[in-house]
């Protein structure tokens, strides 16, 4: 009996943790993935567009690539929004070379692929609508391709099944004391994804840096030998070399690859250790905590806006999910 597959929408930019996601959920055996929209993010939309048909090049992938939204729904409109949050991009130096912890372009050959003359938005919007069944949508970067077709027709939001959300940090942060860097981009398209009324599990940092990886875990994937394991090792070297050299994470020569734990959260919630459904909001008031994920810890929270926290993940078994979906390159890739 034929296993039912799970509709989803990836949303991305693409990233070097992105590009580890796509593979896993474009070599699983449990996701249909119905497109891949790309905005801005890690680094400008020309950038994370190009390096996301990079990897859908890479694995021979039939699926449509759309070009989203190359900045925030209105936190560009407000000069001096940031002027009051301590933001850091932190300065990589290795082996006295300065790096960039996402590079504008990924290791791989320009895409021989093309992006779909549709607007990611357009798409999103009508696959939504005319959907025959509900759709899975995991955003691994800043949700504004989302959120304007929520703000557009809250009405689409009936045909999503769940949103699945690598973002957000509770006791921890990266680009600020109080943000992390998906919804700080963009705080209020995530405060709209939030207040939608669609099912949201968000894998934030807590999640995704109990779960980390290490060069142990690289060597292991290396080994594993084909084209998408070799990149992938390749990537994932080349982030914990980064963030290490830059203190991000501290230096134990292991990082957190976030936004595959997103995909893998999809396919499989227990890979999430500890999630709790809580009330949350995101603060958007442009000041000192502007994109800061607010949970209300408490017992007498109003439970308006209850979304699913994930603080924990299984890094064992993220890791083996990850190899597991590696492994299947050679009969998935004609």
């Amino acid at each position: 009996m034929n296993r039912k597959l799970k509709k989803v929408i990836l949303d991305v930019d693409t990233g070097s943790d992105d590009a580890v996601a796509i593979i896993s959920a474009l070599l699983c055996d449990e996701l249909d993935v119905l497109g891949i929209m790309a905005s801005f993010g890690n680094c400008a939309l020309k950038y994370t567009l190009k390096n996301t048909l990079r990897v859908v090049d890479l694995l021979k992938a039939d699926v449509p690539v759309f070009a989203g939204c190359p900045e925030p729904m209105v936190k560009n409109l407000l000069p001096g929004r940031e002027a009051n949050n301590s933001r850091i991009v932190p300065k990589v130096v290795v082996d006295g070379k300065t790096m960039l912890i996402h590079e504008n372009d990924l290791p791989l050959p320009e895409p021989t692929s093309r992006a779909q003359e549709k607007p990611a938005c357009v798409w999103l919007w009508e696959t939504l609508k005319y959907a025959e069944e509900k759709i899975t949508i995991i955003p691994v970067g800043p949700m504004t391709n989302l959120a304007m077709v929520l703000r557009m027709d809250p009405s689409v939001a009936e045909n999503i099944e769940e949103v699945v959300f690598m973002g957000g940090g509770v006791s921890i942060n990266n680009v600020t004391p109080c943000a992390e860097v998906n919804v700080f981009n963009d705080p209020d398209a995530a405060k709209i994804v939030l207040h939608s009324g669609v099912p949201v599990t968000m894998v934030t940092l807590d999640a995704t840096c109990s779960s980390q990886f290490g060069y142990e875990d690289v060597e292991r994937i290396a080994a594993i030998g084909n084209p998408a394991a070799k990149f992938t090792a390749e990537i994932i070297r080349h982030y914990i070399d980064t963030t290490n050299a830059a203190n991000v994470f501290g230096k134990e020569k292991r990082a957190p690859i976030h936004d595959v734990l997103a995909v893998c959260a999809a396919i499989d919630k227990s890979v999430l250790t500890d999630v709790r459904r809580e009330a949350a909001d995101i603060d958007i008031s442009g000041g000192i905590a502007d994109g800061q994920l607010v949970v209300d810890h408490r017992p007498i929270a109003d439970p308006k806006y209850p979304i699913d926290i994930a603080y924990h993940g299984d890094g064992d078994k993220l890791l083996n999910m990850v190899c597991s979906h590696l492994e299947k390159y050679a009969a998935k890739v004609k």
